[in-house]
């Protein structure tokens, strides 16, 4: 039986196995929440269901916890005006929770840095991390330019997504530091969400900034 688009994605809980483990394994016995890594900066991620701050804005709640695409539901609102800014891509060295949640051992990964805005105003910022075996398997995602992932991935069938986790990422977070870059938006705290794509069991792990002029937009 085929699997329907990813506008309905499937909201998987997901064993991160540890990194000498393959193939990849989907686990329904196990959450997300069980293999915390160590977190840059102090980070606390959390299920939905835990981030009670997250209640008291509606709003920003619908943002956050939207599944479908974002990058078209943006798109959507803000027509012809959206603009997909490449603010960096390149290989890093693996960190802890790279490691951890994307369990590989290669040492490295590859970061592609880039933010959303429209007529002007910054409405989000995403940071993709993929392990070498990835982007061996599946080498387009090392030529996507300016295509957004989310609009890359949409449409296929062999994509699965993790349940998202969130943070209240301080000003000091490197994500908020690059998210920030050649902005007028004051330092300071911003909510976060991340999650793994699966392509084909492939891993992605991909966070999301939400940024202070998402709000003007109202509900997605």
């Amino acid at each position: 039986m085929s699997r329907g688009p990813l506008s309905a994605l499937d909201q998987v809980t997901y064993n991160f196995p540890p990194a000498h483990s393959a193939p990849w394994q989907i686990e329904s016995a196990y959450c997300m929440e069980s293999v915390h890594a160590t977190n840059r900066a102090d980070a606390n991620w959390e299920t939905v269901e835990s981030v009670s701050e997250l209640h008291g804005d509606a709003e920003l709640r619908e943002w956050l916890e939207h599944s479908g695409s974002l990058t078209r539901r943006l798109r959507r609102i803000g027509g012809r005006d959206l603009n997909l800014e490449v603010l960096g891509e390149d290989w890093e060295q693996s960190a802890d929770e790279d490691v951890s949640l994307l369990g590989s051992a290669a040492g490295r990964v590859r970061v592609r840095k880039v933010r959303i805005s429209s007529q002007g105003t910054p409405l989000v910022f995403a940071c993709t991390r993929m392990p070498p075996e990835t982007l061996a398997r599946h080498p387009w995602l090392g030529r996507l330019g300016h295509k957004p992932l989310g609009e890359a991935l949409a449409d296929r069938t062999d994509v699965k997504r993790t349940p998202f986790e969130f943070a209240v990422l301080p000003d000091n977070h490197p994500l908020v530091r690059d998210a920030l870059e050649k902005t007028d938006i004051s330092p300071g705290k911003m909510w976060s969400r991340r999650s793994i794509f699966l392509i084909s069991e492939s891993p992605i792990l991909v966070y999301e900034i939400f940024l202070p002029g998402l709000a003007s937009l109202g509900e997605p």
